[in-house]
């Protein structure tokens, strides 16, 4: 077996097979490989001339394995219409608390056009943004490099011709993923190259050795059938840390589709250092993950929200294609590649609310859009939380026409001890009837203490043409109402049946501006007379300052309950060392005094405080209890009446 796997390896110059191991914990299992992988080649992309950007769709073909889709993929939506959800999320008792008029929505700033449609199906749209303001966005066709700060196009070349120094791999090169790298100002682009129709499947790697993206890049690729059992790699995800590159893969079988021929997803650790350098680079490979038996699918790395962290890494995924679950994994490995001792562990989590494999949703035309299925798109972990997006069913009232394409959004708290999971399905009570597909999100906090994020998100409904928004989420289940980034002006029709739409949206946090994200997605555009697609990026920002932390005295003590409140009431417990003139304020989240409770003296010892909340409208509100300019005690509370 291993001098086989060598055999094959080598034509991937140089792959050098260290050792094999197999590893159980609890009631996961899965084995690791170590490999080094030499540089296949150089680029500087700024000598990269005019290009033909040809390419070839089929019209007839909805997915790769068309007739593997319609009798499988197909099948499961039209489950979905006869399923009885009794027990998943429905809109009608929880919009109040969802989508709250008092959040403001992201606030816009740069935006512009980014990758011209080049007639492949979907866009799969990704972004990454320098420190310097250098954008780096690719779809499944081409690249292109943006300076925001002289407002001009720096330079666009095709996925192919970006890598045509790789002589080896396969021409049909798609499922783009990039990343910038804050700490050492570098660029990371992965995508994939062949899939099985081909007979060659490889995952390339490019590493910028400067922080100018039009520079020399180092490539190398990888093999996409690692394993050595006639697999191919399918959608990339990505992230970084301190020492390493993080790339998740999906394994299906040679010849068939990714809805019917998965074999297992497989998880890489890669030195960056050395790609940046142009070294031969370590990696190692987790690969026959299995939790009880069974192989886990779709795994999604969670990147740093405003830093790196580690040297553990969090991993996500779920039961991607269940018609409703309650089932969520979240996956740790515990250290660097080169630490021997290093494990992946896998804790089964329980969700608070079911999710579900969404319809195909709805626009202004006959045809639908494809949602694919439940899995994990897109999650960041700061201040020891996990926040995460995914598309999912949304069910809206009662009836039999009432279930739509929405996305999830799910909190973890505490994941390195005792994980608890916290999801939500999104609605905006004002637009009930809007689908959503293909959401990212990016933390937006401004303070070491805060969670509030950017979720951006594909929308369209029975009457709107797909556009792209974006929702601020605050904390403790209170969102924003969904921001138009860009509306399309068309419907998009390239194919004979189901549309493409996503399969995925692009989103980063502006490291330099705290607060800031950046952020790409899909609109519907008339392109040279097509019903086609569009790309959209553009800057965020949150529409809060997150308070600053301020040092409560330690001899003051005091807690709010219950919180959220209950029948309209809510009580605050204080201890005061001594008689004290207090104010009690309440603030909205735009730093607005809503109401001053309380202006005068208290007793030493025990107080209780109690208020109705009937005059506050739903929403998240700050109370403070001061005296004078010193901060005594500051506690959010959520309303919902």
């Amino acid at each position: 077996m291993f001098i086989k796997r060598c055999n094959i390896t080598l034509i991937f110059t140089l792959i050098i097979t260290l050792f094999v191991s197999i590893e159980v914990y609890s009631q996961t299992t899965y084995k690791t490989e170590t490999y080094t992988f030499s540089r296949n080649n150089q680029r500087k992309i700024s000598e990269i001339g005019e290009q033909w950007f040809v390419n070839i769709q089929n019209i007839d073909t909805v997915f790769q394995g068309n007739d593997t889709y319609h009798s499988h993929l197909r099948n499961l939506k039209k489950q979905i219409e006869l399923h009885d959800y009794s027990f998943i999320h429905n809109s009608d008792f929880s919009t109040g608390r969802l989508s709250v008029d008092s959040v403001e929505v992201p606030q816009e700033g740069y935006a512009f056009e980014g990758n011209i449609y080049n007639g492949s199906v979907p866009n799969d749209n990704t972004v990454a943004i320098s420190n310097d303001g250098i954008v780096v966005a690719a779809i499944n066709t081409n690249i292109i490099f943006y300076d925001i700060k002289t407002d001009s196009l720096l330079k666009q070349v095709s996925l192919s011709q970006f890598s045509d120094t790789l002589t080896t791999v396969s021409k049909h090169q798609y499922d783009p993923k990039a990343i910038y790298d804050f700490v050492e100002d570098r660029f990371i682009l992965v995508y994939l190259a062949g899939s099985g129709s081909d007979p060659t499947t490889d995952i390339i790697v490019a590493f910028s050795e400067s922080s100018d993206p039009l520079g020399n890049w180092n490539f190398y690729h990888l093999p996409g059938d690692a394993v050595n059992d006639t697999s191919w790699s399918d959608y990339p995800a990505i992230s970084l840390n301190d020492n390493e590159l993080i790339i998740t893969i999906n394994l299906l079988q040679h010849g068939g589709s990714w809805q019917t021929s998965f074999r297992q997803s497989v998880v890489w650790q890669v030195d960056k250092f050395a790609g940046y350098k142009g070294d031969s680079i370590k990696s190692k490979l987790f690969y026959d993950i299995k939790y009880k038996g069974n192989n886990i699918r779709n795994i999604h790395p969670a990147r740093g929200g405003d830093q790196y962290y580690g040297p553990e890494v969090y991993l996500l995924s779920n039961l991607n294609f269940a018609l409703e679950t309650d089932t969520f994994f979240l996956m740790k490995i515990t250290d660097k590649l080169n630490v021997p001792s290093s494990e992946l562990k896998v804790d089964l989590m329980v969700s608070d609310i079911k999710y579900g494999m969404p319809p195909n949703a709805m626009q202004a035309s006959t045809k639908r859009l494809a949602t694919n299925d439940a899995r994990v798109l897109g999650a960041f972990y700061q201040n020891g939380e996990i926040q995460f997006v995914g598309n999912s069913l949304h069910i809206v009232g009662s009836g039999t026409n009432n279930k739509y394409a929405g996305f999830y959004h799910g909190v973890i708290k505490t994941p390195s001890t005792a994980p608890n999971l916290h999801l939500q399905i999104y609605s905006d009570k004002s637009k009930p009837l809007m689908e959503y597909g293909y959401p990212n999100i990016s933390y937006c906090g401004t303070n070491a203490k805060s969670q509030h994020s950017i979720i951006t998100v594909n929308y369209s409904a029975k009457d709107t043409f797909p556009g792209f928004g974006a929702i601020f989420f605050e904390r403790d289940s209170v969102y924003s109402k969904l921001k138009n980034l860009k509306s399309g002006n068309t419907d998009i029709y390239i194919l004979w049946g189901t549309q493409r739409w996503g399969d995925y949206s692009g989103s980063q946090p502006k490291y330099d501006e705290p607060g800031k994200v950046w952020a790409c997605g899909t609109f519907g555009k008339i392109y040279s007379g097509k019903r086609a697609y569009g790309t959209w990026i553009t800057e965020l920002a949150s529409p809060v300052e997150d308070d600053p932390i301020e040092i409560i005295p330690q001899d003051f003590s005091a807690k709010a309950y219950p919180n959220p409140p209950e029948n309209h009431q809510i009580k605050f417990e204080f201890d005061l060392p001594k008689n004290e003139i207090i104010q009690v304020e309440i603030i909205d989240i735009s730093g607005r005094i809503v109401a001053l409770l309380y202006d005068t003296e208290a007793k030493a010892g025990k107080n209780i405080l109690n208020f109705s909340t009937i005059p506050l409208d739903n929403g998240l509100y700050i109370v403070r209890i001061r005296s004078g300019n010193k901060l005594l005690y500051s506690q959010k509370i959520t309303v919902v009446q």
